[in-house]
């Protein structure tokens, strides 16, 4: 009897998460292949999804929770995934399609809050340089 408990008490949705979907568009094209991340402003648990050929993400708080925590959120989208030459078969790099701003802290870091239910955000990215700024260099004295 304590095994069934411990497994149904396991597959409930924490009083702390809720469902989260959305899209995710780059230039107003939906972005496949890309790792959406909500992270928690505050202590917690981050939340991770990819998105599918039309851009929709579901997120995954862990293996059998949809969702990801109530509050405010920063939110982290990438394409890029490294390579592997060596692993049978071979997996391709996949190259960053996401503007750097949106990537980085910053006064463009993405922010999402996510409220108790269910919650559609979407992401409607702005195409940009997908590589940091060259550093400034100090101004020359005359």
């Amino acid at each position: 009897m304590l095994v069934l408990l411990s497994f149904v008490g396991c597959s409930r949705r924490p009083k702390n998460v809720a469902y989260v979907k959305g899209k995710v568009t780059l230039g107003g094209q939906p972005l496949e292949g890309a790792v959406v991340t909500f992270a928690p402003t505050e202590i917690g648990s981050s939340a991770v999804g990819r998105t599918n050929a039309s851009g929709e993400y579901v997120l995954k708080y862990s293996a059998n929770i949809d969702g990801a925590q109530i509050g405010d959120n920063d939110v982290f989208i990438s394409t890029h995934r490294e390579g592997d030459k060596d692993a049978k078969p071979p997996v391709s790099e996949v190259p960053e399609k996401v503007p750097y701003k949106y990537r980085t802290p910053g006064p463009d870091q993405l922010k999402a809050s996510v409220k108790p239910g269910k919650n559609e955000l979407n992401f409607a990215l702005e195409p940009g340089p997908v590589e940091p700024p060259a550093p400034k260099g100090k101004a020359k004295k005359r």
